[in-house]
Formats: C-alpha cells, structure tokens, sequence
C-alpha cells in the first residue's frame, strides 16, 4: 500500500465522517437498504459532495413540509 499524506488521511477522514452523517439521515428516514449498499451510497455520495452540493443548492425547504415549514407543495402553483 502506498503511503498517504496527513492531508489525504485528513480529506478521507471527513468524507467517512459525512458518510456516516448520510447514513444516520437514510436510517432515520425508515427507508430500507442493506447494510453494504447503504455504506457505498454514502461514501459515493461524501466523495461527490461538491457535485451533489451543485444540484441540491437550489433546494430552500424539506418535504414533506411540516406544520411550521411554509412554502407551496409542488403540485400546488
């Protein structure tokens, strides 16, 4: 194995830990996925963070929107 810099075992350190942060949420979420499949979507995910962050960047609320969430569903105008 090649020897890796402090600065490329820091840069994998915080990708591990957004992967296990992505974990937690997909859990929460009650959806069901198999352990293995669910640690290579998150660190897929956490590796391409700057090009997931670019498409969700638009996003200003979550759904569905909760009693205090303002905003318009989409299907209303």
């Amino acid at each position: 194995m090649a020897p890796i810099s402090k600065q490329e075992a820091d840069a994998w350190d915080r990708v591990l830990d957004a992967a296990a942060g992505l974990a937690e949420l997909i859990q929460s979420s009650g959806i069901e996925i198999d352990e293995d499949d669910l640690e290579e979507l998150t660190i897929f995910l956490a590796t391409h963070g700057s090009v997931v962050r670019t498409m969700l960047k638009h996003l200003r609320m979550t759904w569905p929107l909760s009693g205090t969430d303002k905003g318009v569903h989409p299907s209303q105008p």
